[in-house]
């Protein structure tokens, strides 16, 4: 069949892409197909936390994403060694946390509310060139898209069309699990609602931080632990991570045998990779995330904006070449913010000596809040209003009536954390 767009992926980038397309050109969007390889609800690695770009972004797609089960996290602790400082993003609290299989859903029911299509359990086995685009070759037959748009992840298939260049993204990773929220042997200090990113094993080559989120998981209070490895910077790193997540589970009072652990690669975002080819774009973790703390559910809402806006004017245009695709994305709030968050990881990691470590967060707290909050994130409101809202009167049932998630085995509890002014 054939379709001006084909989005592959229906995640937050992909589902993203579709809603802007809804509202910046109607009739372009039912022209739209989206295809996913598996069925909403599925299960999906992430932390799930919202930073508040997260909001405004999906506030001014007429979407109020508190209909999606959440925690909102009371503070989130920067730490190092056992000390550290708190930071919030919002007023009231740091950020939300999501499970992304419900969030995930709930966006995707957001695109068939708009009359979008969506084929599910439809798995991409070949991409192939033709005349007038791109031949999208699936378990459930070909569709031929004029644009194809790459939001199937960093290990999808679409971003294979799009040529690595001589500055290639680096490749992140991360490992996670969840576990009940009361530690089954030891009594936390920390707070039901608060979270905690830890920097204690940079110095022993995790160039990154390992954390603990609350979360919730069918109603149940539950607490979501992981590590996350950045290898931004060229030198020798740790080797598996299951030992560091062992060890920091093991000081919060759980045996890390008892759970789950689960990993993957993440691609990291390189102002100088590519991020488009001719009839193809890029979005979400296939374009790249951020590098610092591997947030990446409010960048890749970012992505949608700008991939359709660009595919828009493609349309308008006849030009489907997409060479100013990669300087929009540079030149957007996001992309700046992305930016900078790059450098920003490969200077902390440069600077893994325990003793530069304690000055940053025992030392540096008001200044490393500051910068943090104001310099890293904080881009969310530059984002220019969209159009009036185009909703089709079809309703179509919520993630939240699906099958819920089952529940995993037990979690970990960080020990106590100090701050600065401690």
């Amino acid at each position: 069949m054939q379709y001006d767009v084909i989005i592959v992926g229906s995640g937050p980038a992909g589902s993203s892409t579709a809603l802007h397309l809804a509202h910046l050109n109607p009739r372009l969007a039912e022209r739209t197909l989206v295809i996913e390889r598996d069925k909403h609800p599925r299960h999906k690695l992430c932390g799930g936390g919202c930073v508040p770009e997260v909001e405004v972004i999906l506030s001014r797609l007429g979407l109020d994403y508190r209909e999606v089960p959440h925690v909102d996290v009371d503070w989130a602790w920067l730490t190092f060694r056992g000390r550290g400082f708190p930071l919030r993003f919002n007023r009231d609290f740091a950020f939300r946390v999501v499970r992304r299989n419900e969030f995930d859903g709930w966006l995707a029911d957001q695109v068939r509310r708009r009359g979008i299509e969506i084929k599910e359990e439809t798995r991409v086995t070949k991409l192939e060139r033709t005349d007038e685009g791109v031949a999208v070759h699936t378990t459930r037959g070909v569709f031929h898209g004029r644009v194809v748009v790459g939001a199937d992840g960093t290990s999808g298939m679409v971003r294979r069309l799009v040529p690595e260049g001589d500055h290639p993204a680096p490749l992140a990773r991360l490992v996670e699990l969840v576990t009940p929220a009361d530690p089954p042997h030891v009594r936390s200090t920390v707070k039901d609602d608060d979270a905690i990113l830890d920097f204690t094993y940079m110095p022993e080559g995790v160039q990154g931080y390992v954390w603990s989120f609350p979360t919730k998981i069918a109603g149940l209070r539950m607490r979501n632990w992981g590590v996350y490895d950045s290898r931004t910077v060229p030198r020798k790193s740790v080797g598996s991570l299951r030992p560091v997540a062992a060890d920091w589970m093991e000081k919060a009072g759980y045996r890390l045998d008892d759970y789950h652990l689960e990993g993957h690669p993440i691609r990291l975002f390189e102002p100088r990779a590519r991020f488009a080819a001719p009839n193809v774009v890029l979005a979400g973790d296939a374009a790249g995330v951020d590098a610092t703390f591997g947030e990446g559910i409010s960048p890749a809402l970012a992505y949608g904006e700008l991939a359709a806006r660009a595919i828009g004017d493609a349309f308008e245009r006849n030009d489907f070449s997409f060479g100013s695709y990669g300087k929009s994305v540079l030149a957007s709030p996001v992309g700046r913010s992305l930016s900078r968050r790059t450098h920003a990881a490969r200077l902390l990691n440069r600077m893994s000596n325990p003793f530069v470590q304690k000055l940053i967060w025992w030392r540096m707290a008001p200044v490393a809040r500051w910068y943090i909050t104001k310099v890293l994130f904080n881009w969310g409101p530059q984002v220019k209003p969209l159009p009036a809202l185009h909703i089709r009167p079809e309703a179509v049932p919520t993630g939240a009536e699906k099958a819920a998630e089952a529940i995993p085995a037990p979690h970990a509890r960080p020990a106590a954390v100090r701050s600065e002014r401690d």
